[in-house]
């Protein structure tokens, strides 16, 4: 048996979820593709798992090496369920880091348009390009919606979902003027500013520079004639005084938000700190939440360890389930902690004990205060 397994190619190790394979395509159809990869059984990449793109299917034949990425290591029918939508999403990230690293171009699908800017298509993968950038902006940004064009990228964020392109090639004197701008502001100065931009990852504020001085621990303000005057031209983001800068929706409320276009709408007035900014690549970082006070710290004050308390179910994922004590705080209940017998419902109101607050993380970690005796107990 030891010479059997020697001399055979089959791969003994266990595939894990999210393990990279590559394997030779032995049948290849729109609905389906057969991949050997040297496991018991052929790895079957279907339905939803194949690329979004049609003719990236059209290139795949019979005898072709392809690389994958298993999905779950054992279907019902014994096969190694595998996707190429997933690494393929790696590898378009990955290319679009390599494209900004060396000032390539891409080309782009527009598929929306607000007043800020625009959304554009690349492989699947959304990003904004902002109304600034633009070559020649038309009367009408809708007009641009289903047009194609070559677009530079400005920024890519894995992490946040965050992709930003450009259809300008800005030279040495926009990219000086820019960092004049920047070189005005500094960290922790406040700003009141206009929402240019709502995307999922966050959204873009405009600042007018002009006649006013960002100022630690105040709102900056400015005459009634200027602040006319500025309201009136905030949208023009031609203006050499005007600077954007990114709320991130991590940066929004100390609240979890889950839709920024729920909250916010193109044109809003709203107040905001300078957190980080980027001397190099003229990159502004804002924050709403900072301007807030962070219920989380008032709450220490007030929760402890094995105190019990009466909350609600906000959220119900894989490792627990989390449980609002009060607007802005919550608790979460890890899976181990509960009761094989034990269920749980969004909206519920559950009755639990403080195991521990964590500070620094801003965690209050929860145990289920069980009222009745699980399956299992004698």
């Amino acid at each position: 048996m030891a010479d059997l397994l020697a001399s055979s190619t089959y791969i003994s190790s266990a595939l894990k979820r999210g393990q990279e394979v590559t394997g030779k395509v032995v049948l290849a159809t729109p609905q389906e593709i057969l991949v050997d990869i040297g496991a018991k059984s052929e790895g079957i990449i279907a339905g939803k798992e194949l690329p979004l793109s049609k003719d990236e299917i059209s290139k795949i034949s019979i005898g072709d090496n392809i690389e994958a990425m298993v999905l779950y290591p054992e279907n019902d029918a014994g096969q190694v369920v595998l996707t190429l939508r997933r690494l393929s999403g790696e590898n378009r990230w990955k290319e679009l880091e390599s494209k900004m690293k060396d000032g390539d171009e891409v080309e782009v699908s527009v598929v929306e348009a607000n007043r800020g800017g625009i959304i554009c298509d690349f492989a699947g993968l959304r990003g904004f390009l902002p109304a600034s950038q633009l070559l020649k902006a038309p009367t009408k940004l809708e007009d641009l919606i289903g047009k194609s064009f070559s677009v530079r990228v400005l920024e890519v964020d894995r992490a946040s979902n965050r992709l930003i392109f450009s259809q300008k090639h800005p030279g040495k004197k926009d990219l000086d003027e820019l960092l004049k701008l920047l070189a005005q502001i500094k960290i922790s100065d406040k700003y009141s500013g206009v929402v240019s931009a709502i995307l999922p990852f966050g959204i873009f504020v405009e600042i007018n520079l002009k006649g006013i001085t960002g100022s630690k621990g105040s709102t900056s303000t400015t005459s009634s004639e200027e602040k006319a005057r500025d309201t009136s031209d905030t949208l023009d983001s031609r203006g050499t005084s005007k600077i954007e800068g990114l709320v991130h929706i991590s940066e929004i409320s100390w609240e979890k938000v889950d839709e920024v276009g729920r909250l916010f709408k193109v044109g809003d007035k709203v107040d905001v700190v300078v957190i980080a900014k980027d001397t190099t690549t003229g990159r502004l970082n804002l924050s709403l939440k900072q301007l807030q006070e962070d219920p989380f710290v008032k709450a220490t004050e007030k929760y402890s360890k094995d105190q019990k308390v009466i909350g609600k179910v906000s959220r119900i994922t894989p490792f627990g389930v989390f449980v609002t004590l009060e607007e802005g705080v919550e608790g979460l209940i890890h899976i181990s902690k509960i009761p094989p017998n034990v269920s749980y419902k969004d909206g519920e109101k559950v009755e639990c004990e403080i195991e521990s607050v964590d500070i620094p993380s801003r965690k209050i970690a929860l145990v289920p205060l069980v009222t009745e005796k699980p399956v299992l107990y004698r």
